[in-house]
């Protein structure tokens, strides 16, 4: 029996799911800012992950991180199950670092 084993961040970065790039791009230039007020956040708030909605406000973006944005949100219009599959990926794997 074979256990798989999980990927770390940036494992995820390097080699993002197919379907996901764009978006795990997006998370990635979102480590430079400050937590929960990322572009990140915003994406997340606005495709309904959880209760998002509420930290959206205060997120303040410049031209690369509207054009980070618009093409995750592309990307999630096009394949939102595999999106939200990546980013649960992403996520337990920074919760577990």
């Amino acid at each position: 029996m074979t256990t798989a084993t999980k990927r770390t961040t940036w494992d995820i970065y390097e080699n993002p799911n197919k379907g996901a790039e764009e978006t795990t791009a997006l998370f990635e230039w979102s480590r430079n800012f400050d937590a929960g007020k990322t572009p990140a956040t915003l994406f997340l708030g606005l495709i309904g992950w959880e209760d998002m909605e509420e930290l959206v406000q205060g997120v303040a973006l410049g031209y690369m991180e509207l054009d980070y944005l618009g093409d995750a949100l592309k990307e999630y219009a096009n394949n939102p199950l595999g999106v939200r599959d990546a980013i649960t990926e992403l996520l337990e794997a920074e919760m577990s670092e």
